[in-house]
């Protein structure tokens, strides 16, 4: 199982450089179990435990996707990736509007439902219409793999520095 101590969303071992999509399936399915945790849960220190964590996840994974991912495969089907940049910008939204906000508002919890429900329906039409359409392209995705290898690394340090700052100030 998988600790928040793992580098980047979790995965064990390095990152599938020549297989990306792996590592970006991973980590929905990272985020569909926290999901069902949190859904599923009556425990207050659970469900916050579980946003917590969706939260982080899902900043990571959007930057990730936005910043490398995207741009990189936007040539198979830009229409597509055009609305997944959208759907990212509700969910980008929501998620500011959540880490802003104390998990314990009563607000939150609608909010964070309305979060996973978005989150579920992005992830389903991701992996079965724009992965399926790489795979089915025969791009080499070694080069995609690497630069999203090396961005993570970069999202993973720059956590790491301010959290030890922050540590450092109490």
């Amino acid at each position: 199982m998988a600790t928040e101590h793992d580098a980047g969303m979790g995965r064990h071992g390095a990152f599938p450089v020549d297989r990306p999509m792996e590592a970006l399936r991973h980590d929905h399915d990272m985020v569909r179990h926290l999901a069902d945790k949190y859904l599923n849960s009556q425990d207050k220190k659970v469900k916050k435990q579980a946003a917590t964590q969706i939260l982080q996840a899902l900043h990571m994974h959007s930057r990730l996707e936005e910043s490398v991912f995207y741009p990189a495969v936007r040539d198979i089907d830009a229409g597509l990736i055009g609305h997944f940049e959208q759907d990212h910008q509700h969910v980008d939204d929501l998620v500011a509007t959540l880490q802003g906000m104390s998990l314990e508002d009563a607000h939150s919890e609608q909010l964070m439902r309305e979060l996973l429900a978005a989150v579920a329906s992005h992830i389903e039409e991701e992996e079965n219409k724009l992965f399926t359409r790489l795979e089915q392209s025969g791009m080499d995705m070694t080069p995609v793999g690497l630069e999203m290898q090396s961005f993570e690394a970069n999202m993973v340090h720059m956590q790491a520095q301010l959290s030890d700052s922050q540590v450092r100030r109490r």
